[in-house]
């Protein structure tokens, strides 16, 4: 039997404006009308039978709903996510998700002939005030008929079930959404209850710092997904009264804030890193070596309790992110019983990708 929470999702459906097609139509479901996350009123008027998923955590959507094979093109980003299934990597590419080619799409989106049929979709994200928004990327192919935009943020722990079954609909494939909102449910639950009424410990987190000053250091700050995810896994960012998603922190005040643990999270292109000895490890250790040997480092508690991490930043961004909300909680509270490592394999079984082995995501372990 769905879970209560799954149930609560399946309500998704009832929002979705149905009109009735003449008669003869071959498929009464359309006109089909939702609303996205942009709060945009989104109509589709038959199947969806091509997909471009600008949105990096849509692709990640899309194949673990088993539609890769409706995908005609791909932000030129897809082809170096590990955790992307073969297939999707070998699709076309229409430039980066922050600058998609428009006139590209287009052509995509006519195929052979000089019309578009209605059957193409292009996700991307919904912020309204972004250049890679729906409302900017609509407004980039309104040369063109027909090509429907949609704008999911697909990173939020709090409506990632929502989008995720929205999407579902809108690709005729609510079981395999149904599916998988029951197995991110559970994982959820089990790192709710994991933590409920612990301490919650101080947290910083450092966000792909690549040589920034101890004046302005990446952080995460009310406006990002990470705040989230820092929360339900049972931490309190010591940034927590920022509004900026990215603001930048001066080190010296890091320190008068005394964090229990320091997390710094680091890009890669592959699914971790390579263990010891290796190139990677030794970069791993001088990123964190850096961060303790800082001025004033030594008196901050995280420091004193080797409670300094390094992370693979990709598991906290996208359908992938209760992978990264594991850790975090692991991380923050390591006496409680959480497998995140398996949480992971189970994440990218779901995905077709297979787990490697001999890989750090943590370091130190």
């Amino acid at each position: 039997m769905p879970s209560k929470a799954l149930w609560s999702y399946l309500a998704v459906i009832l929002c979705i404006i149905m009109t009735s097609l003449p008669a003869a139509a071959e498929d009464a479901r359309y006109p089909m009308t939702i609303t996205d996350s942009a709060g945009r009123e989104v109509t589709i008027f038959m199947p969806i039978q091509r997909i471009i998923p600008l949105n990096t955590n849509a692709a990640e959507v899309v194949s673990m709903l088993k539609a890769v094979d409706r995908v005609v093109a791909v932000d030129a980003d897809e082809k170096t996510k590990s955790e992307m299934p073969k297939e999707l990597k070998k699709k076309q590419t229409v430039g980066k998700w922050s600058d998609p080619d428009y006139e590209m799409i287009g052509e995509i989106a006519k195929g052979a002939g000089d019309t578009i049929a209605p059957d193409i979709l292009v996700i991307t994200y919904p912020e309204a005030d972004k250049p890679y928004g729906a409302l900017a990327v609509e407004k980039g192919l309104s040369s063109f008929k027909n090509i429907t935009v949609v704008g999911f943020k697909l990173s939020r722990p709090e409506n990632m079930s929502e989008e995720i079954m929205k999407i579902g609909i809108l690709l005729g494939e609510e079981k395999e959404a149904e599916n998988y909102i029951e197995w991110y449910e559970g994982h959820k639950n089990e790192i709710k209850k994991a933590v409920q009424g612990k301490v919650r410990p101080r947290v910083y987190v450092e966000v792909y710092n690549n040589g920034a000053g101890l004046g302005a250091l990446p952080s995460v700050g009310k406006a990002s997904a990470l705040f989230n995810q820092i929360d339900f896994a049972g931490g309190h960012n010591i940034c927590s009264n920022l509004k900026d998603m990215s603001p930048k922190v001066d080190w010296e005040w890091v320190t008068t804030q005394n964090p229990d643990v320091i997390v710094s999270l680091q890009s890669t292109d592959n699914i971790g890193w390579e263990k010891a000895p290796s190139t990677d490890s030794i970069k791993l250790e001088k990123v964190r070596n850096e961060i303790i040997s800082r001025p004033g480092a030594s008196a901050i508690s995280a420091v004193k309790n080797g409670r300094v991490y390094v992370v693979s930043g990709s598991q906290f961004y996208g359908m992938d992110s209760i992978v990264g909300i594991g850790y975090f909680a692991k991380l923050f509270h390591p006496e409680v019983d959480l497998d995140p490592e398996q949480i992971y394999k189970e994440y990218l079984e779901r995905m077709g990708v297979e787990y490697p082995k001999e890989r750090i995501l943590i370091y130190p372990n």
